[in-house]
């Protein structure tokens, strides 16, 4: 029998609500840096150069692509402006 990761997750988030919650956090801060990064090299802007339009620094550029800052709605609305994206909430499923 093959023990899958979805049976996994179930198994410890069964056990563990707090592991859930965790997991959901850095799974959408994952998808949000993933994101962010595509849309700043699809304009083809380093991380310097949006720092400045940002009025940040770069090192903020970079944790927010290895998905370690967490951004408030005014940030991220900043942001969203500057890189040309729209944030679409659906019927959003973490897991």
């Amino acid at each position: 029998m093959v023990y899958a990761f979805e049976d996994y997750k179930k198994d410890v988030f069964t056990r563990n609500p707090k592991a859930k919650e965790l997991y959901e956090q850095y799974w959408l801060n994952y998808l949000i840096a993933e994101r962010f990064k595509k849309a700043r090299e699809k304009k083809w802007l380093s991380q310097l150069e949006l720092a400045k339009l940002a009025d940040t620094t770069q090192s903020v550029i970079a944790r927010i692509e290895a998905g370690n800052q967490n951004l408030s709605l005014t940030t991220l609305s900043k942001f969203l402006k500057l890189l040309d994206l729209e944030l679409k909430i659906d019927d959003v499923k973490i897991i």
